[in-house]
């Protein structure tokens, strides 16, 4: 079943790989026994997949499609893969697997949409059990890790299946998926189609090893080589992969060496970075030219059968074409409906201003569609007096035995109970398979959430400290954030992130950073920060419970500050709703987080009536109850520990200007952290803001 003389790849060395066919279609070893049937279908939506893939080329150079990359040369690999898999399994795309899409059942019209640039009406990724496009390269791969984690502890049969580019292969993404599988010996196969550019770097020019299938070694997973412009070694290097991680034998890297024919996508010209003469040399191994002289020589070849295949998916696809072109376009709402379970209501009151300047008529909303704040009144019951770090362990320990699909992960979360205690005795309690120690890679942790979520886990990730975060930005940006107006609401991820936030511990650089600004900013996040143990609670079971993705901070400074009674039940406070910590009539402070504490003192000691408002929810924040407040007091001062450039602080400040503005008897004050990164903990002081800080601030407000 093997060759040591395989078709000579552009760059790297060669070595053994799996391969039944030769370029004259000819059985190289055994024959592997498929059925006559499957050898058809594997010939006719490689057919197809090109026939697709070119008018797709034509409907880009005539400008009804945007830019689009090509599949033509690689049509073995995706099709050979796809119909290896079982209807269960589920795969995750990159941006050029339109052989595997179409093979896997996904219509062509909802494949067509998407490099139309519609929204995804009918991308349904459940029931097509296969993800979006994915973009950013190598970021869907710990999605496939982390969703056969999830199926696995859910008892699903699924084995995901992952799609890249060699050019993945030198991501951190790349590296993480591996490891993750690799560790946690995940039932997920690592599909790589090598062919030898990475736009127009070469192989060489990617990694020095001599494969891309040894690099499996290093994971400790399986890893196979195969001819990539056959699709029956493709189908049987699959299906191999398949059994053995369905019968627990863990992952496996396959690298299919195969070829484009085309340049990388249409914004590309191949002839600057390679030439004819290679292009024609693999042009003799053409994948659909190979299987049809096998087919001939099996007598399963019949030209006028295959003129009627040929004209049967022009037909296809013709009418596939017309169906996209001919769709209506959703209205303006749609801009806005998905990013959230419900849309906030100040996204409404911002899709409304658009539609008066344009002149349309207002879209309504039914109530269920909009985000609200309900009463935050906590049933009393019995209660404890405990810490921040308690009030979040004791929410964490109630969802997760209240509900078996609530996973914790993260770096020392389980053995260690987390650097600050805060999920200690979650291991003892539920188990290594729910309380996962994970590898060292936040971009990982936050990636195999992701998958976890997808397959019906609702995972919460650690972060170990909130300088830590920065390497799992992409994730929960592009992904996390995403996933649901990607999808239209067809797929929600139900990911709590969760990090120690701020500084006043005296800690090392990167341990005492406070980034929500940048998650605040990014679309589809929730971002919430309690600042007592009674919050903390609620907030985190409300996080838990919500299928919206939540990034969740928690004070470090706030941790053991102080003891508060705690309900022992399980409660939740709604998401979004601020809280008036003390009432006055005088000037309103609104802050957050570490801030409250010292907000308290200062308004306390006070020789005017101020009233604290706690935010609780950093986004979407409670507008409502802050321009109540700033109605009543007619001053305000906003009070946040990081800097001040593009922050909460300036977003509060700027709604108030502009909603409130007449009811303002002076300028709105911001007391922020330095526009410049934290000092080292010997000098944090002279950072840090104290109650002398706000009190100065207060003053500065009164003063007009």
């Amino acid at each position: 079943m093997t060759e040591t003389s395989p078709p000579t790849h552009p760059t790297p060395a060669m070595t053994e790989m799996l391969r039944f066919l030769d370029e004259n279609g000819e059985l190289v070893g055994e024959d592997p026994g498929l059925e006559p049937e499957l050898l058809q279908r594997l010939y006719r939506t490689m057919v197809l997949a090109r026939a697709l893939d070119r008018r797709m080329l034509a409907l880009q150079r005539q400008g009804r499609i945007g830019t689009y990359p090509m599949l033509e040369g690689q049509e073995a690999v995706q099709v050979g893969s796809a119909l290896a898999l079982q209807p269960d399994d589920f795969i995750f795309p990159s941006y050029r697997e339109h052989g595997v899409q179409i093979a896997r059942g996904l219509p062509m019209e909802v494949l067509m949409a998407y490099w139309r640039g519609r929204p995804n009406a009918d991308w349904d990724v459940l029931k097509y059990r296969q993800g979006i496009v994915t973009v950013p390269i190598a970021t869907q791969i710990p999605h496939a890790v982390g969703y056969s984690y999830g199926a696995r502890l859910l008892d699903q049969p699924a084995v995901s299946v992952v799609y890249f580019g060699d050019g993945a292969t030198s991501e951190g993404d790349f590296h993480s998926g591996m490891n993750f599988a690799g560790v946690w010996n995940t039932p997920t196969v690592f599909l790589c189609a090598n062919n030898g550019y990475a736009i127009s770097v070469p192989y060489s020019k990617q990694t020095a090893s001599e494969t891309i299938a040894q690099k499996a070694v290093a994971y400790g997973m399986e890893g196979t080589r195969v001819d990539g412009m056959d699709p029956i070694a493709v189908y049987v290097a699959t299906r191999e992969a398949l059994d053995r991680a369905r019968s627990g034998g863990g992952p496996t890297l396959i690298e299919a060496v195969t070829y484009r024919y085309g340049a990388h996508a249409t914004a590309d010209d191949a002839r600057l970075y390679r030439d004819e003469d290679e292009e024609e040399e693999w042009r003799t191994r053409d994948p659909i030219a190979r299987m049809e002289k096998f087919l001939r020589s099996r007598d399963g070849w019949d030209e006028a059968g295959a003129q009627t295949i040929r004209t049967e998916i022009a037909a296809e696809v013709d009418a596939a074409i017309t169906a996209v072109e001919e769709a209506p376009l959703p209205g303006r709402d749609d801009a806005v409906r998905h990013a959230f379970s419900r849309v906030p209501r100040h996204v409404v009151t911002q899709l409304h201003d658009f539609q008066e300047s344009k002149g349309e008529p207002l879209t309504e909303f039914a109530p269920d569609e909009i985000w609200e704040t309900n009463d935050d009144r906590i049933p009393w019951g019995d209660s404890e007096s405990i810490t921040m770090a308690d009030a979040i362990n004791s929410a964490l320990h109630q969802a997760m035995n209240d509900d078996d699909r609530v996973v914790v992960l993260g770096e020392d979360v389980a053995q260690a109970g987390g650097v600050f205690r805060v999920t200690a005795g979650l291991l003892e309690r539920f188990g290594e398979d729910r309380v996962i120690d994970t590898p060292l890679n936040e971009s990982g942790i936050v990636g195999t959430a992701v998958g976890m979520g997808m397959a019906g886990l609702r995972p919460v990730a650690e972060i170990q400290f909130d300088g830590f975060v920065y390497p799992a930005f992409d994730q929960i940006v592009s992904h996390l954030g995403r996933m649901r107006y990607r999808t239209r609401g067809n797929l929600t991820v139900p990911v709590v992130v969760r990090w120690p936030n701020g500084a006043g511990i005296g800690a090392h650089e990167h341990h005492c950073d406070s980034p929500e600004a940048y998650f605040v900013h990014a679309p589809g996040i929730v971002v919430i920060c309690p600042s007592s143990p009674r919050d903390a609670k609620g907030l985190m079971a409300a996080a838990i419970e919500t299928d919206d993705p939540v990034v969740f901070l928690e004070p470090k400074v706030l941790y053991r500050a102080f003891r508060e009674e705690v309900p022992t039940g399980h409660y939740t406070i709604p998401i979004g709703r601020a809280r008036v910590r003390s009432e006055g009539s005088d000037l309103t402070i609104v802050t957050y987080g570490g801030m409250v504490p010292v907000c308290l003192r200062a308004a306390e000691n006070a020789d005017v009536s101020v009233e604290v408002i706690d935010l609780r929810t950093l986004f979407p924040w409670d507008r409502e109850t802050v321009i109540a407040s700033v109605e009543k007091t007619g001053r305000l001062l906003v009070v946040q520990e990081p800097q001040g450039a593009a922050s909460v602080a300036s977003d509060v400040a700027a709604v108030v200007a502009q909603e409130a503005i007449y009811s303002l008897r002076a300028p709105v004050h911001r007391v922020t952290g330095f526009d410049a990164p934290w000092p080292q903990f010997a000098i944090e002081g002279h950072a840090l803001i104290d109650e002398d800080r706000v009190s100065a601030g207060i003053a500065a407000v009164l003063a007009g």
